[in-house]
């Protein structure tokens, strides 16, 4: 949730150059170098739905919060010099090497000779700086593939909302939040962070133009923010990472601005963007 330097609990009150989280963080906006053009914000429900038109000269970012996202923000933040998405267990086994730790899931369930499954919390806890991330995701690595014609490709999630979308913006493109869904539905936990940047986006630059779906997420975002550990909980990808015992996860990946990295996509690989 976004709040007043004056740690008023008026959301949206704060000034167009200033955003602070609740977490204390500061974010300063520098609104010459973002320029004065409106910047359209258009949200996608999921992967299904991308076409050309959502992704041809626009930036996009990908938000796939339980858990894709959420697991490459917290590797590039933990320490990995890149994260490698791929779309099948052969090409993961094709590049292990001493340099990569091979990581991901499918359908939840974890995968044979794998180093992690997709947990956020556990590559948190990890050390492994210097190394390369393989990952296989059941909805990320898919969505990742429809988006690569973008000008800019992010990825985000609750963990790096402001960061994220502020990034975003200073490109001077149009944005387009892609959700990732679910097993080809759409994903409340992935509308929630969309309703979030909306929202923080709004509130920090004063030309923003949201479509009419992301005006509606960012007021479900503000209506389920006090209870969004509980919305995670109950959500349908919430509910199967509890019946799988990833329970820590839902917890982890429900953080608003936890951390301030900004992945980015360069040549198929996930790097880390710089913050200025």
């Amino acid at each position: 949730m976004l709040i007043r330097n004056e740690a008023h609990s008026a959301i949206g009150c704060f000034p167009p150059t200033f955003v602070r989280s609740v977490e204390g963080r500061d974010f300063f906006f520098n609104n010459d170098k973002i320029g004065g053009a409106i910047v359209q914000i258009k949200t996608i429900q999921t992967v299904e739905e991308i076409r050309p038109e959502h992704t041809v000269g626009r930036t996009v970012i990908m938000i796939d919060v339980l858990r894709a996202s959420s697991t490459i923000v917290t590797a590039l933040h933990s320490g990995f010099v890149s994260v490698i998405p791929v779309a099948s267990i052969g090409q993961a086994y094709d590049l292990r090497s001493p340099a990569t730790i091979l990581a991901g899931e499918q359908y939840c369930e974890n995968i044979a000779d794998f180093d992690y499954n997709n947990s956020p919390t556990a590559l948190y806890k990890a050390k492994h700086s210097g190394k390369h991330l393989v990952l296989i995701t059941t909805n990320g690595t898919r969505a990742l593939q429809k988006i690569d014609k973008a000008e800019n490709i992010f990825i985000g999630c609750f963990l790096n909302s402001t960061a994220c979308i502020r990034k975003a913006l200073s490109l001077h493109h149009d944005i387009t939040l892609c959700c990732a869904g679910t097993r080809g539905e759409f994903a409340l936990e992935d509308g929630l962070a969309a309703g979030l940047m909306v929202h923080v986006a709004k509130n920090s630059f004063p030309f923003v133009h949201a479509c009419n779906l992301s005006e509606k997420l960012e007021a479900c975002y503000l209506h389920h923010f006090p209870q969004l550990v509980q919305c995670l909980l109950a959500s349908t990808t919430g509910k199967r990472l509890v019946e799988h015992q990833h329970t820590e996860d839902i917890f982890f990946c429900s953080q608003v601005d936890f951390l301030q990295a900004v992945p980015f996509i360069h040549e198929k690989r996930i790097l880390l963007s710089s913050f200025s």
